[in-house]
């Protein structure tokens, strides 16, 4: 599924729609609704009440709880078994103490349910491709728990230790998901046809004309066909298994405060993006948003990739194949994001789009320039 056709399904609900979703569907009474950043489906942060639990909210004093509606892309809420597996993936880490988002039944015991709503209508100016015009569309919705903290990319340079801890997580993850009895089928069918899938990575060659500079246009041909040769040639003898496949530095949450000298990792979101496929892609991913991201600057996000590297040995020894083909998949992981970025902000003119565009193409050009081995030095990896 690539990238144009999901645009088509993105959706666009409004907040008095989820409102009634959340009263008709969970019996829930919101006091708020806040529409949050997303690429090509909807989420909302929303205040509950009232409730037997929760935290009292600062605007109104009174008893709520904080959950996350969901509302999936059109076109992907048709693979329905893959976010039924997502979301069975969410729940199977949260049950193993994870700190993760749980899902949340609705009245009649279902984790996700599939909604039809109308008057979607809409038009985005200037755009050249169809978006979601029906006037009725049918979405995956899902409430799950919020996890409390700061997003990681919203901070400028945390300390060492959150990047060492979020290693330490993600190897705890791959390891427990080995234990996951699940059919791996609707998981592995999206890595085999999804954009957003390293598996996919020469998809990207049909977004290349969203590149208006040929030196990186270039970049991004020597990126792809090197991942073909290194990786996916090989790909079949790579250790494989369920991962996240979006461990990024947007749904990573730090406990932090303004005043204290302590910040830590506390917990992770968003697992759209999870599918059976190489254990290796998922390190490489989060080492790619590690290297662009605010909370690292340009001298120290080699620092962070040791740190993350170090947490993630504590718990999981990479094999000699998979060091092998790591520069590759970070280097993948770039050129998907950068060429997603691009695409999605011509359609949607949403500047969350553009996000890796600020410091991604010098760290890629940087990180593939270098070569793999300078950049284990840096990172003191071998």
């Amino acid at each position: 599924m690539d990238w144009k056709h999901i645009a088509k399904g993105k959706p666009f609900l409004t907040k008095n729609q989820i409102v009634s979703f959340l009263k008709e569907s969970y019996g829930c009474e919101v006091t708020k609704v806040t529409a949050l950043d997303s690429y090509h489906c909807q989420n909302f942060l929303v205040d509950v009440a009232p409730l037997n639990q929760g935290t009292k909210s600062l605007e109104t004093d009174e008893l709520t709880v904080k959950y996350v509606v969901k509302v999936t892309n059109s076109s992907l809420s048709k693979a329905d078994q893959h976010l039924r597996d997502v979301t069975h993936m969410m729940e199977f880490l949260s049950s193993r103490g994870f700190p993760c988002s749980q899902p949340v039944p609705n009245k009649n015991g279902d984790l996700c349910q599939i909604q039809t709503f109308q008057n979607l209508a809409f038009e985005m100016s200037g755009s050249g491709t169809s978006l979601n015009k029906n006037l009725e569309d049918t979405f995956m919705m899902r409430l799950v728990t919020f996890l409390p903290g700061t997003v990681l990319n919203t901070l400028p340079l945390v300390p060492n230790n959150v990047f060492e801890e979020m290693g330490e997580t993600l190897a705890q993850v791959h390891v427990a998901l080995q234990e996951l009895d699940m059919d791996k089928t609707a998981l592995q069918e999206m890595s085999e046809n999804f954009t957003w899938s390293l598996d996919c990575l020469n998809k990207a060659r049909e977004y290349l004309y969203v590149v208006e500079d040929s030196d990186k246009r270039h970049l991004v041909e020597d990126v792809i066909t090197e991942f073909e040769r290194v990786v996916l040639s090989r790909k079949e003898e790579l250790p494989h298994g369920f991962i996240h496949g979006d461990f990024s530095d947007v749904n990573i949450i730090v406990d932090f405060q303004e005043g204290r000298n302590e910040c830590h990792f506390s917990g992770f979101i968003d697992f759209d993006n999870a599918m059976h496929s190489c254990t290796v892609y998922d390190i490489g991913i989060a080492l790619m948003y590690l290297l662009q991201s605010k909370a690292t600057s340009s001298n120290s996000s080699n620092s962070a990739a040791k740190h993350f590297l170090q947490g993630y040995s504590k718990y999981r020894k990479m094999t000699k194949l998979e060091k092998d083909c790591l520069i590759y998949c970070i280097a993948g992981r770039f050129v998907q994001s950068l060429l997603g970025g691009l695409f999605h902000y011509s359609i949607y003119k949403d500047e969350y789009c553009l996000l890796t565009q600020q410091r991604g193409w010098d760290a890629l050009k940087e990180m593939w320039t270098r070569g793999k081995k300078a950049s284990f030095q840096n990172w003191n990896f071998s």
